[in-house]
């Protein structure tokens, strides 16, 4: 995957700015047909009983939208719940055999995240040190005498680990270490040149892509079935 404005690492990491990105969603239900016939059986209600559907959509469609994303996707619930959801109120609507009432979308916004949502490893710099020492220049180091050289023991190498996708873990391209970025909070970097600097953190999918992605269809199922029980419930409300 190669982001616009970073550099391409694999297929699931990339190094640059985060990007702002958007998804929505909308209210459906599955088996308009047979709805319509339960809903032609009311004289009255039938309004009443979308709408109420519409008013479930909001308040529990956002569980249905985090199960959705966490059957594919290794991201903590803190990542999903931050994206959203952001209401817009009639922005859609509900029409069953003649009934139509306002409805309402469910919008996440979310930045490109770091792999750190994603179950990282290791999740602070380790202090390993390999077991063979390596000679050094002395500027390079604090010596007590001066010495114009010195035998060190470098860092043990290591490998950042992430679960983007569920099931596997992701290796990040070799090089990549952990270092306190701005406000302190350890993240992976990316030496984006030969020298030391400059450097850039590592950053994957954006909760919007994962639903529009692999999560997609798994959470259209959920909120169609979920929305088609809790429509027939209100049904059988209004014919008592």
């Amino acid at each position: 995957m190669r982001e616009k404005g970073g550099a391409a690492m694999s297929d699931l990491f990339f190094t640059g700015s985060a990007r702002r990105t958007s998804g929505a969603f909308t209210v459906t239900m599955k088996n308009g047909d047979k709805l319509a016939k339960q809903l032609a059986k009311l004289e009255k209600g039938g309004e009443t009983a979308l709408q109420k559907t519409v008013n479930d959509f909001t308040s529990r469609a956002p569980a249905w939208v985090s199960k959705g994303i966490r059957e594919h996707y290794g991201v903590d619930t803190a990542a999903i719940n931050e994206a959203g959801p952001k209401k817009k109120k009639g922005a859609s609507h509900i029409s069953v055999a003649g009934v139509s009432v306002a409805g309402a979308s469910l919008e996440y916004k979310g930045r490109t995240l770091t792999p750190t949502h994603f179950k990282m490893s290791p999740k602070s710099r380790p202090t390993t040190q390999q077991a063979k020492q390596i000679r050094v220049p002395g500027q390079a180091i604090a010596t007590a005498k001066g010495s114009p050289v010195a035998m060190v023991r470098p860092p043990k190498k290591y490998t950042v680990k992430a679960t983007i996708l569920k099931g596997g873990r992701a290796s990040m391209s070799p090089g990549t270490f952990v270092a306190a970025g701005n406000g302190g909070s350890v993240l992976p970097f990316q030496r984006t040149a030969e020298g030391r600097t400059p450097i850039e953190a590592v950053r994957t999918l954006s909760v919007p892509q994962m639903i529009s992605g692999r999560a997609k269809d798994t959470i259209e199922e959920l909120i169609a079935t979920n929305l088609e029980k809790r429509f027939e419930h209100y049904i059988q409300q209004a014919m008592k």
